[in-house]
């Protein structure tokens, strides 16, 4: 998957490309907000996410295996004056020695529903150890379907059994996501766990 989206961002078709979604500014900056702690974004890309986090007082480690982003998001925060620690690394290859531990907030915006059943098992075994009992994930996984080389998706029964050291907090359809191409019909969702 890392190579589809090498291409993508090469030939500059970023469709995930957005300004920062309800879910992670409510939990930013919304009524009840956590308070600004360790954050890691997974799969950040050109950082959108992280530089918006960062600017919010939050300590942000943003990863992705795709150079080109990260170039691009370096760039970016420099530009915007944020303080952001960019990784390049393969979520399933990568441990915490590489992305340290003690992180309150973790962001998928749409890594793990790309990756082979393996893969993901490698993923969130590994944001499970990098985040501190009480931490928050939201992720943003399409349902299962064929979307030629877009993401395979992840059936939400399966969540639970990814993170069995989470509680699912709230899983809910992804209205406020606008898909356009071969994604429109990925049936998007929002999930929200709490970790034991």
């Amino acid at each position: 998957m890392a190579t589809v989206f090498r291409i993508l961002y090469r030939v500059g078709y970023t469709p995930w490309e957005h300004k920062p979604l309800v879910p992670l500014a409510e939990l930013i900056e919304g009524p009840d907000a956590l308070p600004p702690g360790k954050m890691l974004d997974v799969g950040c890309g050109t950082g959108g996410d992280a530089i918006y986090a960062a600017r919010h007082g939050w300590q942000v480690t943003g990863v992705d295996a795709v150079p080109l982003a990260l170039d691009r998001a370096g760039r970016s925060a420099r530009a915007a004056g944020a303080q952001v620690r960019f990784l390049q690394a393969d979520i399933t290859r990568t441990g915490t020695s590489e992305l340290g531990r003690g992180y309150t907030l973790l962001f998928d915006g749409g890594c793990l529903h790309g990756l082979t059943p393996a893969q993901r098992q490698r993923a969130a075994a590994t944001m499970t150890d990098a985040a501190e009992p009480g931490a928050t994930l939201l992720l943003f996984a399409f349902g299962p379907g064929h979307r030629g080389p877009g993401p395979r998706g992840i059936d939400p029964a399966q969540i639970p059994s990814l993170f069995p050291q989470w509680d699912l907090a709230f899983s809910r359809p992804a209205s406020d996501v606008a898909l356009r191409g071969a994604i429109r019909n990925g049936s998007p969702s929002w999930y929200q766990l709490v970790k034991r």
